[in-house]
């Protein structure tokens, strides 16, 4: 391991963290509480926060928030994970990506005061995250939890503005417990006492139930969800995302008692964020198509009804689909729910990710059904394996679809 003093490139620093990474994670709050302390907690300095957890629907209430916020004339900053294509994504800083100059200055002096002591990368990068919003000053700061809530490296924030639960369901099970209710203690762990909190519609009344105790529980101020007109247009695909919207929308509404309508409407029009339901165009390893190609980094149930929800409303017939996952998520549940849409499964391996399922590996779970298994590769040998005229979605991953954008 270099020393933290010699390290010159961000490449390499990124490296380095990413080996401090402890063996055996034990969820705690220590490791990130004692760094932040030896930072000077630049994450009490901050005001005016938005804190936002969930199974499904952070990133695009973050990103349907800040749109709404910059077209209200506000400067954001925000944080949010995994990235895409790189690292800087993670952290925005009024409005653009943290500069490669600044990001390595803020890690580096992060790493210095950890001491190479065990720290997950995650820890570790919130910590920059913090540092670096300290010294940028903006009128609003939207922070993303990473999984779970109560644990969470962000919950270190203390002094939050207001608080967003957005729609939960199963997914990290090894870390968050394999039963619902468990699932949701540990999201809602970011409600605070007195805290304006937002509550996104839930999938059921028995989730809705039991995040609603849990704010009673904790004494939050709970908020009535001001809901989107269907007629409105936005800026992301999915009837899912009118939810979403009208969280973000609810948050602003509180935060800015003079936001007026026709700025939400406007910010939600103009809202983008890569990897849900994204049509991309022909690049070089998206040939030359006659029919539409999708990106969506969904891998739990709930992103695979989202998924099964907007292709039978788009009536295209069955689509290719070319499926990479993580061996945390669960395949066969997955392709239950969209399996009467598939025409082709092509497996493929995710690049750079170790704990991937191998394509051999998903043939032996996957439980065919009325539609043609293919073991491949790799990306590009799927996406040359396409025919032209049928629809193709590329999904399973975050990291599959970062590796898409990557590589077109």
């Amino acid at each position: 391991m270099k020393n933290i003093h010699q390290i010159q490139t961000l490449d390499e620093l990124l490296i380095y963290l990413n080996s401090l990474h402890p063996k055996f994670i034990d969820f705690n709050l220590k490791r990130i509480k004692s760094l932040m302390k030896k930072l000077g907690n630049p994450e009490k300095k901050l005001t005016k926060t938005i804190h936002i957890a969930g199974t499904n629907g952070k990133g695009s209430t973050l990103a349907f928030t800040k749109h709404i916020a910059e077209n209200h004339g506000l400067k954001v900053s925000y944080y949010s994970s995994p990235h895409l294509i790189n690292f800087n994504e993670r952290i925005v800083l009024n409005g653009k990506t943290i500069e490669n100059k600044f990001l390595f200055e803020i890690l580096k002096e992060v790493a210095i005061k950890n001491n190479n002591n065990q720290i997950t990368f995650f820890e570790i990068t919130t910590a920059a995250a913090f540092l670096a919003f300290s010294r940028i000053k903006s009128d609003l700061y939207i922070i993303e939890t990473g999984l779970g809530g109560r644990l969470d490296a962000t919950n270190i924030l203390q002094n939050k503005s207001i608080v967003a639960i957005t729609n939960i369901g199963y997914d990290h099970k090894e870390f968050l417990g394999s039963k619902l209710k468990q699932i949701i203690y540990e999201k809602c762990g970011i409600l605070n006492e007195n805290t304006p909190t937002v509550i996104s519609k839930q999938n059921t009344k028995y989730i809705k139930k039991n995040i609603l105790y849990e704010v009673h529980k904790r004494k939050s101020q709970l908020l009535k969800l001001n809901l989107i007109p269907n007629t409105w247009s936005l800026g992301l695909s999915g009837d899912h995302q009118y939810n979403n919207a009208a969280t973000a929308a609810t948050i602003m509404k509180y935060l800015y008692k003079d936001l007026k309508s026709i700025t939400i409407k406007n910010g939600l029009l103009s809202t983008k964020w890569p990897g849900r339901l994204q049509p991309i165009e022909n690049g070089n390893i998206i040939k030359k198509r006659n029919n539409i190609t999708l990106i969506d980094g969904a891998h739990n149930i709930n992103g695979a009804m989202v998924i099964k929800n907007y292709l039978d409303k788009l009536k295209l017939g069955k689509w290719i689909v070319i499926l990479g996952m993580m061996k945390n998520k669960d395949v066969n549940e997955f392709i239950n729910i969209i399996q009467k849409n598939i025409y082709k499964l092509y497996l493929v391996p995710i690049e750079n990710q170790k704990n991937c399922f191998k394509p051999s590996e998903l043939l032996k779970k996957i439980k065919k059904d009325n539609f043609e298994l293919v073991s491949l590769n790799n990306l590009e040998e799927a996406t040359n394996l396409v025919p032209t005229n049928k629809p193709l979605l590329i999904t399973g991953s975050l990291y599959l679809v970062g590796e898409t954008l990557r590589k077109n």
